[in-house]
């Protein structure tokens, strides 16, 4: 086990990035098949930020506990993101590239709070406050 460091190390950075990217295609693929939101997906994200952080090695506290909210965060505005342009893509009849590019953030943003419920709200700031209070 590597020595433990107040900043995450790169390798528990990477593992994230891997991870949490295979994660977010994942859940935005089953958002895109299901035609909902899939918020507990976000949960199963908090996990891999936690662990990623864990096991590489940094040290437990405050930082770490920031780190994986803020991982968790990013990882769920990315794929929220991601959900916004593919199902305006198929909807506009445009590949998923072009409809990222030509959207906005106000679009975006009244999307996502069209899509969503006061449960996939929830879902994703437990999965948020989830991922703090598990990696302490």
């Amino acid at each position: 086990m590597p020595a433990p460091t107040r900043f995450p190390p790169l390798t528990a950075l990477s593992l994230f990035a891997l991870l949490g990217l295979l994660q977010s295609l994942i859940w935005m693929a089953l958002a895109f098949y299901l035609g909902a939101q899939c918020s507990w997906m976000a949960l199963v994200l908090a996990v891999t930020a936690t662990l990623s952080l864990r096991l590489g090695g940094m040290v437990p506290g405050r930082p770490r506990m920031l780190w994986a909210a803020g991982l968790t965060a990013i990882g769920v505005a990315w794929t929220s993101w991601g959900i916004v342009v593919l199902q305006m893509g198929v909807t506009m009849g445009v590949r998923p590239q072009e409809s990222a590019v030509k959207m906005g953030w106000h679009l975006a943003k009244t999307l996502f709070l069209l899509a969503n419920t006061p449960l996939d709200y929830a879902l994703l700031a437990l999965a948020v406050v989830g991922a703090a209070i598990a990696s302490r």
